[in-house]
Protein backbone atom coordinates (compact mmCIF):
# COMPACT_ATOMS: atom_id res chain seq x y z
CA UNK A 1 0.00 0.00 0.00
CA UNK A 2 2.65 2.52 1.58
CA UNK A 3 4.48 1.51 -2.01
CA UNK A 4 1.59 2.22 -4.54
CA UNK A 5 1.30 5.44 -2.65
CA UNK A 6 4.89 7.10 -3.00
CA UNK A 7 4.88 5.79 -6.91
CA UNK A 8 2.10 7.67 -7.26
CA UNK A 9 3.25 10.84 -5.52
CA UNK A 10 6.54 10.45 -7.12
CA UNK A 11 5.32 9.61 -11.00
CA UNK A 12 2.65 12.88 -10.30
CA UNK A 13 6.14 15.10 -8.79
CA UNK A 14 8.10 13.86 -12.01
CA UNK A 15 7.15 16.12 -14.48
CA UNK A 16 7.32 19.31 -11.75
CA UNK A 17 11.17 18.41 -10.85
CA UNK A 18 12.02 17.18 -14.61
CA UNK A 19 15.95 18.26 -15.22
CA UNK A 20 16.02 17.66 -18.76
CA UNK A 21 17.09 21.06 -21.20
CA UNK A 22 16.47 21.72 -24.50
CA UNK A 23 18.33 20.07 -27.03
CA UNK A 24 22.39 21.10 -26.83
CA UNK A 25 21.78 22.60 -23.45
CA UNK A 26 24.51 21.74 -21.11
CA UNK A 27 23.22 19.44 -18.26
CA UNK A 28 21.86 20.94 -14.81
CA UNK A 29 24.61 21.73 -12.04
CA UNK A 30 24.17 19.84 -8.97
CA UNK A 31 22.90 23.09 -7.43
CA UNK A 32 19.47 23.44 -9.17
CA UNK A 33 18.36 20.09 -7.78
CA UNK A 34 16.14 20.46 -4.76
CA UNK A 35 17.00 21.40 -1.71
CA UNK A 36 16.19 18.49 -0.15
CA UNK A 37 18.87 16.15 -2.44
CA UNK A 38 21.37 18.74 -1.93
CA UNK A 39 21.47 18.04 1.64
CA UNK A 40 21.30 14.27 1.00
CA UNK A 41 24.15 14.54 -1.51
CA UNK A 42 26.17 16.34 1.48
CA UNK A 43 25.33 13.82 3.92
CA UNK A 44 26.77 11.60 1.38
CA UNK A 45 30.07 13.08 0.93
CA UNK A 46 30.43 13.10 4.79
CA UNK A 47 29.21 9.77 5.04
CA UNK A 48 31.67 9.18 2.75
CA UNK A 49 34.63 10.84 4.32
CA UNK A 50 33.75 8.97 7.41
CA UNK A 51 34.00 6.05 5.80
CA UNK A 52 37.24 6.57 4.17
CA UNK A 53 38.78 7.58 7.54
CA UNK A 54 37.74 4.85 9.26
CA UNK A 55 38.88 2.47 7.03
CA UNK A 56 42.33 4.45 7.35
CA UNK A 57 42.01 3.85 10.80
CA UNK A 58 41.86 0.17 10.47
CA UNK A 59 44.96 -0.03 8.51
CA UNK A 60 47.13 1.98 10.84
CA UNK A 61 45.88 -0.08 13.72
CA UNK A 62 46.36 -3.29 11.46
CA UNK A 63 49.88 -1.94 10.44
CA UNK A 64 50.80 -1.43 14.51
CA UNK A 65 48.95 -4.81 15.15
CA UNK A 66 46.74 -3.08 18.41
CA UNK A 67 43.88 -3.98 20.51
CA UNK A 68 41.86 -1.71 18.67
CA UNK A 69 41.67 -3.41 15.30
CA UNK A 70 38.34 -5.27 16.01
CA UNK A 71 36.23 -1.91 17.39
CA UNK A 72 38.42 -0.56 14.05
CA UNK A 73 36.33 -3.10 11.94
CA UNK A 74 32.79 -2.19 13.74
CA UNK A 75 34.00 1.60 13.10
CA UNK A 76 33.82 0.61 9.80
CA UNK A 77 30.88 -1.42 9.40
CA UNK A 78 28.79 1.55 11.26
CA UNK A 79 30.22 3.89 8.31
CA UNK A 80 29.55 1.41 5.42
CA UNK A 81 25.78 0.84 7.18
CA UNK A 82 25.71 4.45 7.71
CA UNK A 83 26.61 5.46 3.86
CA UNK A 84 23.96 2.70 2.95
CA UNK A 85 21.33 4.37 4.84
CA UNK A 86 21.75 7.83 3.59
CA UNK A 87 22.34 6.41 0.12
CA UNK A 88 18.96 5.15 0.22
CA UNK A 89 17.63 7.99 1.36
CA UNK A 90 19.14 10.32 -1.35
CA UNK A 91 17.77 7.49 -4.27
CA UNK A 92 14.21 8.17 -2.80
CA UNK A 93 14.80 11.81 -2.87
CA UNK A 94 16.20 11.92 -6.12
CA UNK A 95 13.92 9.46 -7.92
CA UNK A 96 11.73 11.65 -9.69
CA UNK A 97 14.50 13.78 -10.89
CA UNK A 98 15.73 10.22 -12.29
CA UNK A 99 12.33 9.54 -13.42
CA UNK A 100 11.88 12.59 -15.22
CA UNK A 101 15.47 11.91 -17.06
CA UNK A 102 14.15 8.28 -18.02
CA UNK A 103 10.91 9.84 -19.10
CA UNK A 104 12.38 12.24 -21.33
CA UNK A 105 15.29 9.93 -23.20
CA UNK A 106 11.80 7.72 -23.75
CA UNK A 107 9.75 10.11 -25.53
CA UNK A 108 13.29 11.32 -27.39
CA UNK A 109 13.60 7.49 -28.43
CA UNK A 110 10.07 7.08 -29.25
CA UNK A 111 10.03 10.22 -31.40
CA UNK A 112 13.27 8.63 -33.29
CA UNK A 113 12.27 5.42 -33.86
CA UNK A 114 8.82 6.72 -35.08
CA UNK A 115 10.47 9.14 -38.12
CA UNK A 116 12.92 6.12 -38.84
CA UNK A 117 9.77 3.33 -39.32
CA UNK A 118 8.49 6.55 -41.68
CA UNK A 119 11.65 6.95 -43.24
CA UNK A 120 11.73 10.76 -41.87
CA UNK A 121 14.93 11.43 -43.11
CA UNK A 122 14.70 14.83 -42.45
CA UNK A 123 13.46 14.87 -38.89
CA UNK A 124 16.38 11.97 -37.95
CA UNK A 125 18.84 14.13 -37.30
CA UNK A 126 17.07 16.63 -34.78
CA UNK A 127 15.89 13.71 -33.73
CA UNK A 128 19.28 11.59 -32.58
CA UNK A 129 20.28 14.97 -31.34
CA UNK A 130 17.26 14.74 -28.71
CA UNK A 131 18.47 11.42 -27.61
CA UNK A 132 21.80 12.12 -27.38
CA UNK A 133 21.01 15.35 -25.00
CA UNK A 134 18.56 13.27 -23.46
CA UNK A 135 21.01 10.50 -21.95
CA UNK A 136 23.94 12.92 -21.58
CA UNK A 137 21.20 14.68 -19.16
CA UNK A 138 20.48 11.22 -17.51
CA UNK A 139 23.83 10.33 -16.86
CA UNK A 140 25.03 13.53 -15.41
CA UNK A 141 22.68 13.53 -13.32
CA UNK A 142 23.16 9.53 -12.47
CA UNK A 143 27.00 11.01 -11.73
CA UNK A 144 25.63 13.69 -9.62
CA UNK A 145 23.64 11.70 -7.35
CA UNK A 146 26.02 8.75 -7.20
CA UNK A 147 23.75 6.23 -8.59
CA UNK A 148 25.60 6.30 -11.86
CA UNK A 149 28.73 4.84 -11.29
CA UNK A 150 28.45 2.68 -7.80
CA UNK A 151 30.20 2.91 -4.84
CA UNK A 152 33.47 4.34 -5.10
CA UNK A 153 35.28 1.72 -2.57
CA UNK A 154 34.97 -1.29 -4.83
CA UNK A 155 32.12 -2.72 -3.06
CA UNK A 156 28.33 -2.46 -3.20
CA UNK A 157 26.25 -2.09 -6.40
CA UNK A 158 27.63 -0.67 -9.71
CA UNK A 159 25.90 0.46 -13.06
CA UNK A 160 26.86 -0.51 -16.59
CA UNK A 161 26.38 2.37 -18.99
CA UNK A 162 25.23 0.98 -22.43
Amino acid sequence: MKRRIVATLLAAAAPAMAQTPPAGATPTPITNFPAAVQADLATVQADEAALKAAFQQLRTDESANTAAVPADRTAVALARLQLRMDMGKLHMDAAPILMADATALKTALTQLHADQVANNAGAIAADQEAVKAAGQQARADAKALHVGGGMRHGKGWHHHEG
